[in-house]
């Protein structure tokens, strides 16, 4: 008799295939990351350099001096709920290595710089809303710094008053960032300037990035930061 014959459960799996390998590939994309309980860091004025006058620097100062315990009290929290490594429990180059071995396999679930909206890249950049993945980067960056001051006292969180990074207009001008006296002082610099947030927040913004993808270059800041460096030459 003529007339279209019955599909084989082979054929059927067959015109099924493309469905089942979309789901499958579904299953294996890691799930972004809900940060909307995140605290907010709201800075009193966003931005570096000449961007900023001194007063609103200090502000920024001020804000971060009171904040910074709890904000890394939390972070903490964060981090061991999202499987992280402890800052308790780890010192020095031991925790940055944990946290980049750990960042390495979750940032994909993190809000991807480019599906965020438009905005100012850092570190200009607001820190609240569809942007509250900046508060957590900038609470790591701050975390990796603890490890550095924790180990090495000669580092102290600062403000870059650096007239000629100002000058320069540097993002490190006018900031927040971790200071240690030159061992050797000169007449252009007297301090160390190192800006923690910058590893994280450009991992963030290029994760493909061989500097992040295969130099660790967390792990051999801090402990180049440690070890003095930067500032014990």
């Amino acid at each position: 008799m003529g007339g279209l014959s019955r599909p084989s459960i082979f054929h059927l799996r067959l015109l099924n295939m493309p469905n089942l390998i979309q789901r499958w590939l579904a299953g294996t994309r890691a799930s972004t990351w809900d940060l909307s309980d995140y605290p907010a860091y709201e800075l009193p004025h966003p931005g570096s350099g000449r961007a900023l006058s001194e007063s609103q620097a200090q502000a920024n100062w001020a804000y971060f001096e009171s904040t910074r315990d709890e904000r890394q009290r939390l972070l903490r929290d964060w981090l061991v709920a999202h499987g992280g490594p402890d800052p308790q429990a780890l010192q020095g180059a031991a925790y940055a290595k944990a946290l980049y071995t750990w960042a390495k396999a979750h940032w994909p679930q993190l809000p991807a710089f480019n599906r965020l909206p438009k905005h100012s890249p850092w570190p200009d950049c607001t820190r609240s809303g569809p942007f509250i993945v900046y508060s957590l980067l900038g609470d790591l960056g701050v975390s990796l710094g603890e490890a550095i001051r924790h180990a090495n006292g000669d580092w102290h969180w600062g403000l870059n008053l650096d007239a000629i990074d100002l000058a320069d207009n540097m993002a490190t001008a006018r900031r927040v960032v971790l200071l240690a006296d030159l061992k050797h002082p000169t007449p252009q610099a007297r301090e160390a300037v190192l800006d923690l947030e910058a590893l994280l927040f450009a991992a963030h913004r290029f994760p493909d990035s061989p500097d992040f993808v295969y130099l660790d270059s967390w792990t051999r800041t801090v402990a180049d930061a440690i070890a003095g460096g930067y500032h014990d030459l």
